[in-house]
């Protein structure tokens, strides 16, 4: 091989160094194209010019974080169904606010459980006063209650943004309680003056050796916000993560999706492309399909007024054209005032002498659209953490096996999302609460118990009953619920949690409803589960059978457990 010359363009020999780099890239070449792994493979198409890139979970998000969600937010805007998405999540995760249920621990805080229990109940009481306030001193904005501020948060958590910010400020004007909430759009985060990031500046996030937040960079005014004297614009505050006492002052309720993350992104993003080509395709058929109502039928003519000059030698011109057809048209003008057609309401109209009206078949919309279409939301659905029916409010389709399977599933999802966005947006606000609480004296502690200042984190064990599950059989339901409770499987305040409700408050309404029965000389009615009709469990019908019956509205014949209709036969004489 060394005695073959190869010649460039320029008819001269190539040079030895090139030949060898030619070489090497064969080389490589051909061990790209065996691969262990087919999917690090070149030689396929699908794969040959794939060239992702190696990025890290934060240096992709912060070099393509504006882009992507300034187009979510757009999505968001004008998508009815990223829209619907969106309020469906917040629906099923913050419904119309969340209950406190204050769980200190009493073992750590060397308190007895009764002892714990009635704080809790002290605790409860001051959270409603503050979160339910009317005059709502808990929003720095005053406009929301603690209801308003955790949906508006959760909208920027599992929406656009894919994050939550916030800022707990002090009120000092505030009747009561001076903490308040200050809810902040993330797209103010940023470094100051468009500053690359660096080792301990990460998109707006000061950082230390171990990636642990130390401080947020806010623009005083959001990037979008342009009016005359907006010099907030280019004016940056630093705000520490929290005091040097540990009481929080920045909020940020994202998913580290990577390790490194030191900002959120949307579960929306994903399926961007997806959805701008369902909404494009859905625009495309609108338009056909008016063009093809407004277009319908075309007229078919064998009379060429050229060619009927021409044969009575007569000059072509654009006048002797136009003057045959005014005088067609006054004959037929003439001809049809003399002896008109009248049919009472039916609008008749006339052509020309030999021509006809040819209708058109619209193919629009496609045959495939709604199943294409379809197939995106489900994408779409699967993506957010909901299902398909939820989403498009369809429920056509469903019957009780299919609605309660999917239930089950995806309160798993929703359950999960909850407890991160609790204990990242809801936890650090419900603590500097506790201490504003008890720095003002307003729980008397037992002699021994271990003060707020010196175990917090016992002090703020705490769960937050949202909105319920649902039932989809509530009779079958109810009493499953009572089994578990009678079997010591489960307990009343978990029971009534999983249905949004607060036991301890249910059991103070009971009680004071059976006193004012009482009083009136009125009886209560039965109680007990067990007083109630039971499902008779030798009842040979498969689960749920005679509910999904009733649930889709049809009756259906009774079967043999191995699946023969049960048919009325007569005994023999």
């Amino acid at each position: 091989m060394s005695d073959v010359a190869i010649y460039g363009p320029d008819d001269k020999p190539l040079p030895d160094a090139m030949r060898a780099a030619a070489r090497m890239q064969m080389t490589k070449n051909r061990m790209m194209a065996s691969t262990a792994y087919q999917g690090a493979a070149s030689d396929h198409p699908s794969l040959a010019k794939w060239r992702p890139g190696t990025w890290s979970g934060q240096s992709a998000l912060s070099w393509n974080r504006v882009d992507l969600v300034d187009r979510l937010n757009d999505v968001a805007r004008n998508d009815g169904w990223g829209a619907a998405g969106t309020s469906r999540l917040v629906d099923n995760i913050i419904g119309s606010g969340w209950t406190l249920a204050a769980r200190p621990n009493h073992v750590s805080l060397n308190m007895t459980f009764e002892q714990a229990d009635a704080i809790s109940d002290r605790i409860e009481a001051l959270w409603r006063d503050y979160t339910q306030d009317v005059d709502k001193w808990c929003d720095a904005e005053r406009t929301k209650t603690m209801a308003g501020i955790l949906g508006l948060a959760a909208r920027q958590r599992f929406g656009p943004e894919g994050e939550a910010m916030g800022v707990i400020v002090w009120h000092d004007n505030a009747p009561l309680f001076q903490t308040a909430v200050h809810v902040v759009d993330p797209a103010r985060c940023s470094n100051p003056n468009g500053r690359m990031d660096d080792e301990f500046l990460r998109d707006g996030v000061v950082i230390n050796g171990y990636g642990a937040p130390q401080g947020y960079h806010f623009r005083k005014s959001h990037p979008g916000e342009v009016f005359a004297g907006n010099t907030g614009l280019w004016q940056w505050e630093y705000v520490e993560r929290e005091t040097e006492w540990g009481r929080p002052i920045v909020v940020h309720a994202f998913e580290q999706k990577r390790a490194g993350m030191t900002r959120g992104v949307s579960d929306w993003a994903p399926i961007i492309r997806s959805i701008k080509q369902s909404t494009d395709y859905e625009d495309f058929e609108s338009q056909a399909a008016a063009l093809n109502a407004v277009m319908a039928a075309f007229i078919e003519t064998p009379f060429d007024p050229e060619e009927f000059l021409d044969a009575m030698g007569e000059d072509v011109s654009a006048q002797k054209v136009a003057s045959v057809y005014g005088e067609m048209s006054d004959a037929q003008k003439a001809y049809y005032s003399a002896a008109p057609i009248d049919l009472p309401g039916v609008r008749i109209n006339m052509l020309q002498p030999g021509e006809k009206a040819t209708l058109t078949k619209p193919e629009h919309p496609n045959a495939n659209f709604e199943a294409f279409v379809n197939a995106a939301l489900r994408k779409v659905a699967s993506a957010i953490g909901i299902t398909y029916e939820q989403l498009t409010m369809d429920w056509s389709n469903v019957n009780y096996s299919s609605a309660r399977a999917a239930l089950l599933e995806i309160w798993r999802g929703l359950t999960a999302k909850k407890g991160g966005f609790a204990a990242q947006f809801m936890a650090p606000i419900y603590r500097a609460f506790l201490e504003e609480v008890f720095d003002k004296g307003l729980i008397e502690l037992p002699a021994d118990a271990v003060p707020f200042d010196q175990n917090p984190a016992a002090w703020c064990h705490a769960d937050w009953i949202g909105p319920g599950r649902g039932w989809i059989d509530p009779l079958r339901e109810a009493q499953a619920a009572g089994e578990r409770i009678e079997n010591n499987l489960t307990t009343l305040q978990q029971e009534s949690a999983e249905q949004g409700r607060d036991w301890k408050m249910d059991a103070l309404q009971r009680a004071r409803e059976r006193s004012f029965y009482e009083k009136l000389g009125l009886p209560m009615g039965p109680a007990d589960v067990s007083a109630r009709p039971r499902v008779n469990p030798a009842d040979d019908r498969e689960p749920g059978e005679d509910t999904e019956e009733e649930v889709n509205g049809r009756k259906s014949a009774r079967r043999h457990p191995v699946g023969i209709p049960a048919i009325a036969r007569r005994k023999p004489a």
